[in-house]
Parts: structure tokens; C-alpha cells; sequence
């Protein structure tokens, strides 16, 4: 299944940093079971006319069991902490598709050195990929989307 396009504007509130506050609100969260991801094939940069991300950073959302889901905005997607972040939307995509089946889970909600969002997921208690965004937001969803990938 190829990305989806992502052709609309958004108002939601895009928060860059995690403070200390909201760290402690985030990791009541950890432990939660992935229920779908979709990877965006644009970037919210460009539809907001602000140019291109470069490098292998892409537009994701992570959906959660419990009802909430993270819009996740210019993300580094890390096999672990030694390695370069993957590259290519496609390539990602398919990492999704294909770990999304085994059961992942939202290992722990960390953040890096300056502040950003970093969400480690899992399976059978090991880590699998640490999402370092740029930017993000979180929502609440009833039903997931067609073009999630899903358990």
C-alpha cells in the first residue's frame, strides 16, 4: 500500500519541545499496544508551503490502542541508537506495514538532548525503532483510517 498524500492545512497545536509536565502526562502512555500507523507520503511542511524535509525525515501517525494517536511531523526513524536514521518513505512504509503485524507497542516515551520528542517502540520487550520528531501533536480517534497499516 503506497503512503498517502497528505493535501491538507492543519490548526492543530504543533508542539516542537517536550517539557517536564508533559513528559510525565506522555509516559502514562508507555506500555500501550501500537493499533496502527500510517506513514504520510508529503510532508505538513509542504503543504504548508514552507519547502522540503530533507534527509530521511517523513510525516507519521502513530495510533494507540486507548484512543489517542500522535501526528508526528519531520520524524528520524532509528533502527537503534548506533545506526543512521532509514530513509525513504517507501522503505519506512514498508518497515510499518510489516511491524505493525507483530505486535508493537509503545516502548517508552523518551526525549533528546534538545528537548524533542522521541518515541521508542517495541515488541517482546526490546526495542525496534526510536521516532525522533520535529514537531508534533496529540489527538484523540475513534476509527482508524483506510489507509492505516493495522494489526
Amino acid at each position: 500500500m503506497p503512503a498517502p498524500r497528505r493535501d491538507e492545512q492543519t490548526d492543530a497545536d504543533i508542539r516542537y519541545t517536550v517539557d517536564d509536565e508533559t513528559f510525565d502526562e506522555l509516559a502514562d502512555l508507555a506500555g500501550e499496544h501500537i493499533a496502527g500507523v500510517a506513514v504520510w507520503e508529503d510532508s505538513i511542511t509542504q503543504a504548508l508551503g514552507e519547502g522540503e524535509m530533507t534527509g530521511g525525515a517523513v510525516d507519521l501517525d502513530v495510533y494507540l490502542e486507548s484512543g489517542v494517536y500522535f501526528e508526528l511531523y519531520g520524524v528520524l526513524c532509528y533502527p537503534d541508537l548506533d545506526s543512521e536514521p532509514l530513509s525513504g518513505t517507501a522503505a519506512i512504509d514498508g518497515q510499518f506495514a510489516a511491524l505493525v503485524c507483530q505486535g508493537l507497542t509503545l516502548a517508552e516515551i523518551a526525549v533528546d538532548d534538545e528537548d524533542s520528542l522521541v518515541l521508542v517502540l517495541g515488541a517482546d520487550n526490546r526495542p525496534i525503532l526510536y521516532l525522533n520528531a520535529g514537531a508534533w501533536t496529540l489527538d484523540e480517534w475513534e476509527e482508524l483510517p483506510d489507509y492505516v497499516h493495522s494489526a
